[in-house]
């Protein structure tokens, strides 16, 4: 016992030093992009979609709509939740060309996961950043044209010495930034590419580690994020609580461990970790809810995707695809269409990786 205690400090001590000198900028923060960019399930897409027109609303319930949402900013629509973050967090430095810099990767994640990103985005730095927007944008777009560089010259630059490398390297970038290439490379993007590599290793380590209790993994978790956003221009990021969920979620011992449950099990232990990210006792309650909807969806597409495989065993031509459409019917109903369609393009949903806590 006292040995395994042992192993496990040095464990700790090992992973806490591996993240002390690091941020987790770049990894969970695409994430939250990411998904708070693209609505989660099909009744989402309604929601957003919906023409009705607006109600009045008498004046105090504005003020109360108005008080919620600054209390919660999950409840802000998205653009301008984006809008305030990018302001309280990026706009007392934002004159700097390396915090400019640093919004590279924020940039790229919005515009590849919104409809109209590019649009979208610059409407996000005209409204945040009003007289420096189109200073941005040319900061932006020179790393695009650093970043097209180093891809066109992959393989010259990999047959380099270190020595070589480094000073093409720097060759490029005074090229394209002058001066202002030491103030970005020294400060803001080596750091980022620093607090990448760190959080890599750390999630590496979290997704290996099959020593520790789930509640261990929560605490190592929860500490690094701690260790690493607190007093950064990130620091947001700490209040994105269904995005840290998410990514613990998405830790392989983490979901190794939850498929060992039994059901009840299962949802007791996800239900403690959301306790202990911080959701509410009703958001538990209702996040409960949608994990039960999302089971029985796994259990009838699991059971669906079995008889498929005996059908398309059995069967060819018309007549398999008149019984794999029967079963279709059987199993989704009206979103029969939909499932059809989408093993029209060779995608089948249920032969996805399974997150419990998350899909």
């Amino acid at each position: 016992m006292k040995d395994k205690n042992k192993r496990m400090n040095k464990k700790i001590k090992k992973l806490s030093i591996s993240i002390a000198l690091a941020g987790i900028a770049i990894t969970l923060g695409l994430c939250y992009f990411l998904i708070m960019g693209v609505p989660e399930n099909s009744k989402d897409y309604s929601s957003l979609a919906s023409t009705e027109a607006p109600k009045t609303v008498s004046t105090a319930a504005q003020n109360k709509d108005s008080s919620k949402s600054e209390a919660d900013p999950m409840a802000m629509p998205l653009e301008d939740q984006l809008v305030r973050e990018l302001k309280k967090y990026y706009g007392k430095t934002i004159s700097r060309i390396s915090t400019q810099a640093s919004i590279y990767d924020i940039r790229n994640s919005i515009i590849g996961s919104h409809p109209e990103g590019k649009v979208f985005f610059d409407k996000l730095l005209k409204r945040a950043f009003p007289d420096l927007a189109a200073e941005i944008s040319k900061t932006l777009t020179k790393l695009d044209s650093y970043n097209q560089w180093l891809a066109a010259n992959e393989a010259k630059l990999s047959q380099m010495t270190k020595e070589q490398k480094i000073a093409a390297l720097w060759e490029k970038r005074r090229e394209l930034f002058g001066d202002a290439a030491e103030e970005i490379w020294s400060d803001e993007m080596l750091a980022t590419e620093t607090r990448k590599e760190k959080v890599q290793d750390a999630l590496a380590f979290l997704n290996e580690d099959r020593d520790t209790s789930m509640e261990q993994k929560l605490t190592l978790y929860q500490n690094v994020l701690k260790e690493t956003y607190q007093g950064s221009p990130e620091e947001y990021i700490l209040t994105q609580k269904p995005i840290l969920a998410k990514v613990f979620f998405s830790i392989d011992s983490v979901q190794d461990e939850l498929k060992q449950m039994s059901p009840d099990q299962r949802q007791m232990t996800i239900n403690k970790i959301r306790r202990d990210i911080g959701f509410s006792e009703q958001q538990v309650e209702d996040m409960e809810k949608r994990d039960t909807d999302r089971n029985q969806r796994w259990d009838v597409g699991l059971k669906y995707m079995e008889e498929r495989k005996q059908v398309m065993a059995e069967f060819q031509g018309p007549e398999q695809e008149e019984k794999v459409k029967a079963l279709r019917e059987k199993y989704f109903k009206d979103e029969a269409q939909t499932i059809a369609l989408e093993e029209k393009d060779n995608f089948f949903r249920f032969e996805r990786q399974r997150f419990y806590g998350r899909n």
